[in-house]
């Protein structure tokens, strides 16, 4: 099972009790919010067959994948109305991944900005409803890479509402643990790539999400937060702690594409398996913690760690005979995003 921690200083009422946490938008202040998220994925089993008889890999060895994304976003709040943010700047600093593909002995590496990087957006909604955006800095060529975007600090969705007792839990929503993530701007930041890849002509939008995030993007979440102590403390700060459990578990809809060999589609021996339906199902559980100032009114740290496994399985049939396909992958899931106040300029 997964958890995550938040933490907060304590306040006046009665022990024990903290009161509704909830990010402070009164104050004019800016936020900086570094994020780095890993997936690390390793196939631990791979088998293949025609008219079940054991069909050999042909030197394609071991294959593993490795995908670091970086993110830095500065918030200004510039107004508010009765506590909601109405009027936010949001610069996206920067927005990179970097990712490692091993088939073998050979390792393939590739470095990507995404589409929003070095991106100032200014972000209006006046009553809490259509949020209208500004590109006030930089360029954005699709105007469906600033859908979604909130003035609300993403890591809001993790917080309760009303007061609470330590030990007091609450359930997350699936949409809750997507957008704390950031999954839920998947298809913005980090386009699935066609063609020319991210930055080259040809990028592609998709819903899904590019490489292995797509998983996590498509994953059914559900988890349990509990507040877990009032006076934990974290860079001088007195905080409250709140663990949370995350999971997703289910089946994942699939197809073989491309052009190479074996599992990957094409043609296995003369036999046509590209494009063949697959059945994959996935397993993951995280646990981690989020640290919630009440002092200053905001979160300081969100940290999460997991395991990530999958099995996949394909069959058709053609003229060479019954293809089947097997295979298993493990890996882990690692999140952290510090925020910190910007110092302003002068």
């Amino acid at each position: 099972m997964s958890l995550i921690r938040i933490i907060a200083p304590c306040v006046l009422g009665p022990l024990f009790l903290a009161p509704s946490l909830s990010t402070d938008y009164t104050q004019r202040r800016s936020l900086r919010i570094e994020v780095e998220t890993g997936l690390e994925m390793e196939t631990t089993s791979f088998e293949m067959s025609i008219d079940g008889e054991p069909v050999e890999r042909g030197g394609m060895g071991g294959q593993a994948s490795e995908e670091v994304r970086m993110i830095t976003v500065i918030d200004t709040v510039l107004a508010d109305d009765d506590g909601r943010p109405t009027e936010v700047r949001r610069e996206f600093e920067t927005v990179e991944k970097e990712s490692i593909r091993t088939m073998g002995e050979e390792d393939m590496v590739d470095e990507a900005s995404g589409p929003l990087a070095g991106v100032t957006v200014l972000l209006v909604s006046e009553d809490g409803g259509e949020v209208e955006t500004e590109v006030e800095a930089g360029s954005v060529d699709d105007d469906e890479l600033l859908e979604g975007l909130r003035l609300e600090l993403a890591f809001d969705a993790f917080l309760p509402e009303g007061e609470l007792e330590v030990d007091d839990s609450w359930d997350l929503e699936a949409d809750a643990v997507l957008r704390a993530l950031g999954l839920d701007l998947e298809s913005a930041l980090f386009p699935r790539e066609s063609g020319g890849g991210m930055e080259g002509e040809g990028r592609r939008r998709g819903g899904r999400g590019s490489s292995a995030f797509g998983l996590l993007v498509e994953a059914d979440w559900e988890g349990t937060a509990t507040l877990e102590s009032m006076e934990e403390e974290y860079n001088g700060l007195i905080c409250v702690l709140i663990e949370l459990e995350l999971e997703a578990s289910g089946e994942r809809e699939e197809r073989m594409m491309g052009g190479g060999r074996y599992g990957r589609g094409g043609v296995f021996g003369g036999a046509l398996v590209a494009a063949a339906p697959v059945e994959s199902t996935y397993d993951i559980e995280l646990e981690g913690r989020l640290l919630f100032c009440l002092e200053e009114g905001r979160p300081v740290l969100l940290e999460i760690e997991g395991d990530v496994a999958t099995e996949r399985s394909m069959e058709r049939s053609s003229e060479r005979g019954d293809f089947s396909m097997r295979s298993t992958q493990e890996g882990s899931f690692t999140y952290t995003a510090s925020l910190s106040l910007e110092e302003s300029e002068g």
